[in-house]
């Protein structure tokens, strides 16, 4: 008897043992979060960590986020599929990445010529965004949360310089998405890579200017060495947001307390991530300056130019999609129509006056 119940103790603790019993017995649950950015990557990267380390905080350590780079656990274009058939729970990047399974998904990180950070915030959160993107979502088993934003990005950066739309015939551009296509209306040569490789191929000539996600994260790859002209604004990307995707089913068998701290973690993380950019982004273009790069702006026959052919090539993804992507960008569109004359009276306007020459105290 004694041997029979010194086995039957050795094997249940052996079983507890092989389940993590201390865990289980705490409600405790640990999730994969994967990333579409290096863990160090200013902004993208040390955000999602933040975000991962948030969300345990604010559930009080019963769900654990643990972060795995891009390409450590899962290669970066398969983020969506790993959290879709629940390989991770969790996927950290951007819907752009997304638009081959559906155009709609430009609408929750970055239209050409669309809304801004402060704009796209008041369409999701506040002007029916989020309901539709809940409703897109759940077509691929996930839902998902704004959680992060870059804010305004350059138009690119150019080695040689551009006066009018003859100069963009044949000029090779790595510029991806939307505004890539559009841009090859005008005789641009649309060039896709990584953004670790486009330093090298400006430098060897192979390509005569590139785009890629804004000052704080273009400096490390040393864009101002090799281009040094550079041209604003950023009609591609008027803001890049960042999401968190997560799995649906899991996500709904959380606690509710839990869900709402994961909702609340990545709102807090949209407002920090966007500070954070904004915040180093002055000392940045400093330093761009002292190493002589020379910001341009477009002449404004090129940028009516891109307007016109970014509105051929979201008109034809609309036309082509079915009816959520039309209403989608209907209620989008809707609102950045709405939304024009509040920004041009209201930050818009100050922001033009602001730059009036008149005395006022300087800091340090």
């Amino acid at each position: 008897m004694t041997t029979r119940r010194t086995m039957i103790a050795g094997a249940a603790a052996a079983a507890a043992g092989l389940v993590a019993a201390p865990a289980i017995a705490q409600g405790l649950v640990e999730w994969r979060m994967v990333t579409a950015w290096p863990k160090d990557l200013p902004g993208a990267g040390v955000g999602a960590q933040r975000l991962a380390d948030r969300i345990g905080v604010l559930t009080e350590g019963k769900l654990l986020v643990r972060l795995y780079p891009v390409g450590e656990l899962v290669p970066g274009q398969e983020n969506m599929d790993a959290v879709t058939n629940g390989k991770v729970e969790m996927a950290h990047g951007t819907a752009a990445y997304d638009l081959a399974r559906s155009p709609a998904f430009a609408f929750f990180s970055a239209v050409p010529f669309g809304l801004t950070a402060g704009e796209l915030n008041a369409w999701v959160y506040d002007g029916g965004g989020q309901a539709l993107w809940n409703e897109l979502a759940a077509r691929f088993g996930i839902r998902a949360f704004l959680a992060g934003n870059t804010g305004a990005q350059f138009g690119g950066w150019f080695t040689r310089e551009i006066s009018g739309v003859a100069d963009l015939k044949g000029l090779r551009f790595r510029i991806p998405g939307l505004a890539g296509q559009a841009l090859s209306k005008l005789g641009v040569v649309q060039l896709l890579m990584p953004g670790g490789e486009i330093v090298g191929k400006l430098r060897a000539g192979e390509l005569d200017a590139a785009e890629f996600m804004g000052p704080v994260n273009d400096a490390p790859f040393g864009f101002q060495d090799v281009a040094k002209f550079c041209y604003w604004p950023g009609f591609q990307d008027p803001c890049m947001a960042f999401q968190l995707q997560i799995n649906r089913e899991r996500f709904e068998a959380l606690p509710k307390a839990q869900q709402a701290a994961v909702e609340a973690a990545c709102a807090e993380e949209n407002i920090r991530s966007l500070a954070q950019y904004n915040a180093r982004t002055p000392a940045v273009l400093a330093d761009f300056v002292a190493k002589g790069v020379q910001f341009r702006q477009f002449p404004a026959e090129v940028f009516q130019a891109f307007g016109k052919a970014v509105g051929e090539v979201m008109t034809d993804a609309v036309e082509g999609g079915d009816d959520l992507v039309r209403r989608i960008a209907g209620s989008y569109f809707g609102f950045r129509d709405r939304t024009l004359l509040w920004t041009r009276l209201g930050e818009q306007g100050f922001a033009n006056m602001r730059l009036l020459p008149y005395d006022f105290p300087r800091g340090t």
